[in-house]
């Protein structure tokens, strides 16, 4: 008997899960009608039975389901049980009461067949049949007990009859519900499925095919042996791990655009930036994930006049992504279609989307834009457009279809015009590529393979490579002239291992003993890296080599250095600040008004020290101590307050400090130009 209670109280629990401000409504509409209907009943009829005291103590039950959000914590768990038994009382049991003790009439009679329907609003098809029938039979039961002249009434039956059958209808119509909501979603899932399982179909093969192929090209043919590879051989290698690379990114890709279209949530105004549309509609047709080679070519990127916007970044390229995945989906059924992305400022901002494929039906497009809508794709979610609508609604625009079919199908995308207090600065020159191109790395390490997968990586990022086997014949290249930027060391190599060859190069005279070096190591524990830094290195890469790992890495120690004229080692910048203000979306938005204001402050600084004012210079230090330290400026940051802190002790400024301070401001400005493409922001 418990359990079947407590199963019962589980299906009015759940029902509740969804609805949750539902009881709160009622309980406000209750402490009212309940006082207000007896006030009423009083003034216009004449008076039965006074049930002011059972009336105001469901007005009271009410107060308590209305002031949910006031309820102690403690107690906040009781509040569904408690809505039970005021749903119990009030509305099954209350209302039948007062009819039978009123010896009927019509609306007492419709009283009961309203609290009837609003026991189905508030419970369950089981919990309402329970509380009706234990409310009608409690209700007779108090009446014969309290009614000098008890009488069942007739009315009294058709009524309760009445409410159970609308229970019994409600619960038909409730499952009927349920059933084509099942079905529906039972039709999203089966659309979301398809479309995950379409797109990282191919991308699985083809890293399939890209182990093939490696363990093909690694095999020996002779049962446990191995050979050497020659440099043919390992750029054959490299070039099947970068089809793997790039199969792996499209299924990422996919996959984000597929949650992406699920999350109903606005754009966040923290991600808002200034955008160029040109470079924004390049990127994506670059960055798009072709299931084939071929397919890029049928895309076409026209410029009929550039634009800015403000928008985020992320979202208006998965729009784009979106677009190009429906047209190329019918590229193997039109091989001679091209799909046309134009980016056009006049009349108004605007990029449009034109394919030369199947077109579509006119019937389809007035509800094109709607959630779970197709054209022609088993697989497609049919979310894929709606998401497409929220996001350039969200940033002030809009986007229409035009389609004819058999010719041509075209999405225009409208941004707003930028009003003239909103104008966006001049566009950007593009940032540089490639932050490290032009710098020298030497890789040491005893495998062919492992030196030119580090190779490959290094030349992407713009390096000049030069390749060491061992540490000596790493030393000796050293001791011969040969001075890189940056070495890459592997740790565990026959004769003379990483740590110790790094130990005798810091040994060594002139700029080689300066050389950073990186460790390379399958062996990444925290003893390792221990000995990697006692032994000179300047920090740790785990095997297998990640590329955005080893383009931090080297960052760190190449874009990070600051210039022989600077005063101190700290690096330039504070590159873990500046991926968190990255990471927030305020890269673009804040950086370049804060290096004008380091600018503007420093400038002031040095007014104040030339003119002798100890008050105004301590004043623009403190500013730029705090500002740097914020702006991720680490180097300036450290000598700015290094400057304040002997200030306040009483020791003046000279001319040298203020040198320094101007230095690094500068090394800071072509850190962040050269790394993330900031500069700073025109004078007001």
């Amino acid at each position: 008997m418990k359990a079947a209670l407590r199963n019962l109280f589980e299906y009015y629990r759940a029902h509740h899960e969804m609805e949750r401000p539902l009881l709160q409504w009622i309980g406000v509409m209750g402490c009212i009608a309940f006082p207000l209907f007896y006030v009423m009943r009083r003034a216009v009829a004449a008076p039965g039975y006074d049930d002011l005291w059972l009336r105001l103590l469901a007005a009271v039950l009410c107060l308590g389901l209305a002031l949910r959000r006031r309820w102690p914590q403690q107690l906040r768990s009781w509040y569904i049980g408690y809505s039970w038994f005021v749903v119990f009382y009030c509305l099954a049991f209350f209302l039948s009461y007062i009819m039978l003790r009123n010896h009927g009439g019509t609306p007492a009679v419709v009283n009961m067949v309203v609290g009837a329907v609003l026991v189905i609003l508030l419970a369950d098809w089981r919990n309402a049949i329970t509380m009706l029938l234990a409310g009608y039979i409690a209700a007779a039961v108090a009446h014969m007990l309290t009614d000098p002249q008890p009488e069942l009434l007739r009315e009294f039956i058709f009524a309760a009859g009445g409410s159970l059958l609308l229970v019994a209808g409600g619960a038909l119509y409730h499952q009927g519900q349920k059933r084509v909501e099942i079905h529906r979603m039972r039709r999203v899932y089966s659309g979301l499925a398809g479309s995950i399982a379409h797109e990282m179909r191919n991308p699985l093969a083809q890293i399939r095919h890209a182990l093939d192929s490696i363990a093909a090209t690694l095999a020996d043919g002779t049962p446990g042996g191995g050979r050497q590879l020659d440099a043919g051989q390992v750029q054959a290698v490299l070039a099947i791990v970068q089809q793997g690379r790039d199969a792996v990114a499209r299924g990422l890709q996919a996959i984000d655009l597929t949650l992406q279209q699920l999350q109903p949530q606005p754009l966040e105004g923290s991600r808002l930036q200034w955008v160029s549309a040109l470079p924004a509609v390049r990127r994506a047709v670059d960055s798009f994930g072709y299931d084939e080679p071929g397919q890029r070519e049928r895309v076409r990127v026209r410029d009929d006049g550039g634009f800015s916007f403000r928008g985020d970044p992320a979202a208006i390229e998965l729009v784009l992504f979106n677009l190009l995945k429906n047209a190329l989906y019918y590229l193997p059924l039109y091989p001679a279609m091209t799909v046309t992305l134009t980016v056009s400022a006049q009349p108004s901002p605007r990029i449009v989307v034109r394919d030369t494929g199947p077109g579509i039906p006119a019937d389809l497009l007035p509800k094109l834009f709607r959630e779970f809508q197709t054209s022609g794709k088993v697989e497609g979610t049919g979310l894929g457009l709606a998401f497409c609508r929220r996001v350039m609604q969200a940033l002030g625009g809009d986007i229409q279809c035009r389609s004819e079919h058999g010719h041509y199908t075209e999405f225009t995308l409208s941004f707003p015009q930028a009003e003239p207090a909103q104008v966006a600065p001049p566009p950007e020159p593009a940032p540089v590529q490639q932050p490290l191109a032009g710098r020298t790395v030497l890789v040491v390490d005893d495998q062919a393979l492992n030196r030119g997968i580090a190779r490959g990586m290094a030349r992407k990022m713009g390096l000049n490579v030069i390749e060491a086997e061992h540490g000596q014949q790493a030393l000796d290249l050293l001791a011969g002239g040969t001075v890189p930027d940056v070495i890459l060391m592997d740790i565990s190599m026959p004769g003379l291992d990483g740590i110790t060859a790094t130990h005798r190069l810091r040994g060594m005279p002139g700029a080689a003993a300066r050389v950073p070096v990186l460790a390379l190591t399958a062996n990444d524990s925290a003893a390792v890296q221990d000995a990697a830094r006692a032994g000179g290195m300047q920090g740790v890469l785990c095997k297998p080599i990640d590329a955005a790992a080893l383009q931090r890495a080297l960052a760190s120690v190449l874009l990070a250095e600051p210039p022989a004229a600077a005063v101190g080692c700290a690096p330039v910048l504070n590159l873990r600040r500046m991926d968190d203000i990255q990471r927030l979306g305020l890269l673009h938005e804040l950086l370049p008004g804060a290096l004008a204001d380091m600018r503007r402050h420093l400038q002031a600084l040095e007014q104040a020290h030339e003119a002798g004012q100890a008050e105004g210079a301590t004043q623009a230090l403190h500013a730029l101590v705090g500002l740097s330290g914020e702006g991720g400026a680490q180097a300036l940051h450290e000598r700015a307050r290094q400057c304040y802190a002997d200030l306040l002790n009483g020791q003046p400024m000279d001319g040298q400090a203020v040198a320094d301070l101007h230095r690094l401001l500068a090394a800071t400005q072509e850190a962040l130009w050269r790394h993330y493409g900031v500069h700073p922001a025109a004078p007001a």
